[in-house]
């Protein structure tokens, strides 16, 4: 028997039961508060109230900010508060800042257990939300802390503002090239470039110098593929220490700090802005930096990028659509490899020092791709993951509609107040003798904590309605998973390798090597797998469009499907798998491969591939020995599928 079940037994008939709920973030932890302090406030607040102690909940280093659901302990007790019969019927906490000082870290979460019979305690104050009065003052308190908070905030941010308009680093990304001078030193710091300080012979790593180079080797060859290959074969790579890719190269290069000598703090697209759309903590600055390059460098620079663009890509150079993305054994990033153009394209280990096995690009692109296809194309397996998003909504979802009716419904009694309020000050201001403008200037003073609490229903009103619309776009996002998959089996086999690696970047792929590169696999070859290669075609997936093209024609066997030994033979074609291993779902692998057999001698083969001919597919097994790597993506469906999916803006879950 559990604690908590024992504390049950114990109950008296009509007493409470009440279980605490502490937290500290790891910044109150540094100032020397604990949990267990505020636990023996919140036990002797139980005690005098003759509320029945059930057991305690505790988040230590959880910030207040964070979303009940991301505080692991917090997320625990509303999994036992949505339980039926209910384990408890109160939630005390030491005091309200254990709650959250954000509106979204407070409302819902004390929302969501009202909706449960579930009402909330504070220590501190002796208040609760067991009644009408009670909900009131928790409310004022909630909000008085939101305004220290956001007060705090703001007195940070204007500081960091006026620093920035002196022209001095206001924290944050350092630009490729330049260093901190003075870091640490109030309103000193400044970004100076990354120079040499030591004279002739340093063997220090500066970043200005590699800045250069890459510069100066973009404007010779024109070619970011190129000039990144060549700054990696001069082991002059990046800040962490990895391979440059062409997008990492470019994008550095024409950036704002080192073309155009600045950096722009609080870019208008990416400021945090009020409601009325302007941004919250300050304007945007311009802050001018020491130049890297001279102007003719600039210009330079310029004139090359505009040359590369005009001309075709592939005609300067191999896309290798794994670059920067290819993680080894190691640990270190992998890079596209063939210098001259006249060996075979692999891809080899960045790191100083280590002589990882070279992979061969074509063959580990192809299986690449052919995973992250059929993963983006596995309709079952993401009409699942739509489902668990469903759910977890479901499972954070409080009943919206209903507080914010009661909250329009507290606005209007609030603003009926105000009037009432406003017209008999003036009324009794004018009785005492007082003149027009010296009443209404009365009556305002009168009405100007109604209007602060009614500036504080609204705001929370809103914010309630932007949580509701957040709650339905979960269901948005699992219709435009199901919408991905479709588009993946329609149109993502037809790509070229230039937009496979653009799709790779909107996913954010990350691939791993796991082991080591196998050797050769001997026996016979495939007769599938070389029909495919010596004719050209892709292997097609077998939909139910392409199962009718085929359908007459398949023959029949006893216990045997014609659809799944068709299927069974294209995945052997798609994956090289061996026979035997084929997965069960298709049948015997060593039948299969002799019926592959007779329909290949009897001509059967080809006139099925010819019926079939077109459809979306991949391209067949590449024997080349390629080492077993894990793929990770994550997946943007409405960034996948084009901006007009829908008018809203979900958040972007790994799947």
């Amino acid at each position: 028997m559990s604690a908590i079940d024992v504390a049950q037994q114990a109950v008296q008939p009509g007493q409470l039961r009440a279980v605490i709920y502490a937290r500290v973030s790891t910044e109150e932890q540094a100032k020397g508060y604990g949990i267990e302090a505020g636990v023996k406030r919140a036990k002797r607040y139980i005690e005098k109230k003759d509320w029945a102690y059930i057991t305690t909940f505790a988040d230590e280093g959880i910030s207040g900010s964070l979303d009940w659901t991301e505080r692991p302990d917090l997320n625990r007790l509303m999994e036992m508060a949505v339980q039926e019969p209910r384990p408890f019927d109160v939630v005390v906490v030491p005091e309200g800042r254990v709650i959250g000082r954000a509106d979204r870290a407070y409302y819902p979460w004390v929302w969501k257990l009202e909706d449960h019979g579930v009402f909330v305690a504070d220590a501190k104050l002796d208040i609760d939300n067991t009644t009408d009065e009670g909900r009131d003052k928790m409310r004022e308190e909630a909000n008085y802390a939101f305004k220290e908070y956001t007060r705090i905030r703001t007195r940070t941010q204007s500081g960091v503002q006026e620093h920035a308009e002196e022209g001095g680093y206001p924290g944050g990304y350092v630009p490729f090239g330049y260093r901190i001078k003075d870091m640490g030193k109030k309103k000193m710091s400044r970004l100076v470039l990354d120079v040499c300080e030591h004279g002739e012979g340093c063997t220090q790593y500066h970043e200005i110098s590699v800045a250069r180079r890459g510069r100066e080797l973009f404007v010779e060859h024109r070619n970011w593929v190129k000039a990144a290959d060549l700054l990696n074969a001069e082991q002059l790579f990046t800040r962490s220490g990895v391979p440059w890719s062409d997008a990492n190269l470019r994008n550095i290069l024409t950036g704002d700090a080192l073309l155009h000598s600045r950096m722009v703090f609080r870019r208008p697209d990416r400021s945090k802005l009020d409601r009325n759309g302007n941004p919250l903590y300050g304007e945007t600055v311009v802050i001018d930096l020491p130049p890297a390059f001279t102007d003719d460098e600039k210009e330079e620079l310029k004139e090359a990028i505009k040359l590369a663009e005009k001309g075709p890509a592939l005609g300067r150079g191999r896309v290798y659509m794994l670059s920067g993305r290819l993680t080894g054994p190691c640990g270190s990033t992998y890079t596209g490899w063939n210098p001259t153009g006249k060996r075979e394209a692999r891809y080899r280990c960045g790191k100083r020092g280590h002589k990882c096995q070279m992979i061969p690009a074509e063959a580990l692109e192809k299986d690449v791709w052919r995973r992250v296809r059929a993963s983006l194309s596995d309709l079952e397996r993401l009409e699942q993951v739509a489902a668990d998003w469903i759910d977890q909504s479901a499972q954070r979802d409080v009943n919206f509609e209903d507080r914010i009716k009661d909250l329009d419904a507290k606005i209007e009694r609030q603003k009926k107040t105000i009037k009432v309020t406003r017209t008999v000050a003036i009324s009794e201001a004018l009785d005492r003798g007082l003149d027009e403008a010296e009443a209404v200037a009365e009556a305002t003073d009168a009405v100007r904590p109604l209007n602060k609490q009614l500036a504080d229903l609204e705001r929370l009103r809103n914010e309630a309605a932007a949580w509701q619309k957040e709650a339905s776009e979960a269901v948005m996002r699992a219709e435009d998973l199901v919408k991905l998959a479709r588009a993946a089996q329609e149109r993502f086999g037809r790509l070229s390798p230039e937009k496979q690696a653009r799709l790779l970047t909107l996913l954010e792929a990350e691939i791993t090597v796991t082991g080591p590169i196998p050797r050769g696999k001997g026996g016979v070859r495939c007769s599938l797998i070389a029909w495919f290669r010596e004719h050209g075609h892709q292997v097609p997936d077998l939909t139910d469009e392409a199962w009718d093209r085929v359908k007459d024609i398949v023959p029949a066997a006893p216990g045997r499907d014609p659809r799944r030994a068709l299927a069974g033979m294209l995945e052997k074609v798609r994956t090289g798998v061996s026979w035997g291993k084929l997965p069960k779902e298709y049948g015997d692998g060593e039948a299969l491969r002799k019926v592959s057999l007779e329909w290949m001698d009897s001509g059967l083969w080809p006139q099925l591939m010819e019926r079939l001919k077109g459809l979306p597919g991949v391209e067949p097994y590449d024997p080349t020995p390629i080492p077993p790597t894990h793929i990770r993506l994550w997946v943007i469906p409405e960034l996948l599928l084009g901006s007009n999916v829908h008018s809203n803006e979900p958040g972007s879950p790994r799947a």
